[in-house]
């Protein structure tokens, strides 16, 4: 393999196997950090504690002369993990939409799952998607729309048309992330998942507006998942909303976010029938500096599981670069 990759490099270098193009490829690094002091009242995580938490990224691109876009990017998590490597994945993106190869999430959270929900930096604070804060938020801020784990699969979004695209997954093994995750091709080990999704975002007037649904069905996991993700905007107000049969039961959220200026203030509420856990929570944004964000929120969580509640705030600082 080695030998045949110089041998085609050497002939490119010659100029005679390569198509000539006068396209040349863009990297470059980004990241971000997170860096903060949180509290919390929970009999599993009671008192103080301080926040660090960064990945960088190194990304590709070529526009080539025949107009099709190619692009890569490894995601490197700032601390030592089973996960080191975060999503990492090729696509390639022309007339025909765009087609990704790698390790990243569904269709069913990449595309739809984010419409519903209104985040702060970073998701530190939150009610869905979101990082726990505390014990008790743990079961439900985790809970994804679709398949959420960076397993290695293949996805494909169409072209644009008027708002409106189709986006489909196929993940050969549901287990091909963390340390499990492999430079070898992935085969399907009876954890197959699929994943169909379609999105509309539009404008009208001042108004913005987004809306997205989504199956995604794993194998070898009893039943599958149906979900649904809206928004609308207007004047600096964002409302979000998603509900989703997830296997055994169904789950719910709400967020409001307004933004003036430099200023963010954000919440929301979502519920879990099947694991019976709430959360609340809330955060006020100010940025200070291009990339850099300074935010302060709380959180509330009740879970009957395990007949306990808790409640935790953070304060944070954000670094994008």
């Amino acid at each position: 393999m080695k030998t045949a990759l110089f041998a085609t490099s050497a002939l490119c270098a010659a100029g005679l196997a390569c198509a000539a193009s006068a396209a040349e490829w863009e990297t470059g690094i980004s990241g971000y950090y997170f860096l903060g002091v949180g509290v919390t009242d929970s009999g599993a995580q009671d008192g103080l504690g301080v926040l660090r938490d960064g990945e960088f990224h190194v990304n590709g691109r070529l526009a080539a002369d025949n107009g099709l876009v190619f692009a890569a990017r490894i995601e490197v998590e700032a601390f030592t993990s089973n996960d080191q490597i975060d999503e990492n994945w090729g696509r390639v993106i022309g007339p025909f939409g765009a087609l990704t190869i790698g390790s990243d999430a569904s269709v069913g959270y990449e595309q739809v799952g984010a419409l519903g929900i209104v985040f702060s930096p970073g998701g530190r604070i939150g009610y869905a998607d979101a990082f726990a804060l505390t014990s008790e938020a743990l079961v439900n801020e985790a809970a994804f729309m679709g398949f959420a784990t960076d397993s290695i699969g293949l996805h494909y979004s169409s072209p644009d048309f008027f708002g409106f695209q189709a986006h489909g997954s196929y993940i050969p093994s549901a287990n091909t992330d963390g340390a499990a995750d492999t430079n070898n091709p992935a085969f399907s080990a009876n954890d197959e998942v699929w994943s169909l999704a379609a999105t509309y975002a539009g404008e009208f007037s001042e108004v913005s507006f987004g809306l997205g649904g989504h199956y995604t069905d794993q194998e070898g996991v009893a039943g599958e998942q149906i979900g649904a993700a809206g928004y609308v905007g207007f004047a600096g107000v964002t409302l979000a909303g998603f509900y989703e049969d997830d296997f055994a039961d169904d789950e719910f959220g709400i967020g409001l976010q307004y933004e003036t200026g430099p200023w963010a203030i954000g919440g929301g509420y979502s519920n879990s029938d099947q694991l019976g856990n709430e959360i609340g929570s809330a955060w006020v944004t100010y940025s200070a500096a291009p990339g850099v964000q300074m935010t302060v929120g709380v959180e509330y969580a009740d879970d009957d599981t395990v007949a306990g509640s808790d409640f935790g705030g953070l304060a944070y600082l954000t670094l994008m670069f």
